[in-house]
């Protein structure tokens, strides 16, 4: 009788373990799958933030004092 009862807890045993690794494996392809940066469609910051700058600080145009200083006609 002691082998039975040995017997019932071993398949148990292996049924608990694939539950437990089932459960497992697909809570973490949920998570794995909930994480926002997979759906995240914003440009980040610093992309934004280097255009600004560079907007502001490289002039667009070459020379750009020519439309302030008026030409010498000679």
């Amino acid at each position: 009788e002691d082998q039975d009862w040995g017997f019932v807890a071993m398949v148990l045993d292996r049924l608990f373990l694939w539950i437990f690794a089932i459960a497992s494996i697909a809570g973490t392809f949920a998570i794995l799958c909930d994480a926002p940066a997979l759906y995240d469609t914003t440009k980040p910051i610093d992309v934004k933030l280097s255009s600004v700058v560079r907007q502001q600080f490289l002039p667009q145009n070459p020379n750009p004092y020519k439309n302030i200083i008026p030409q010498t006609v000679v």
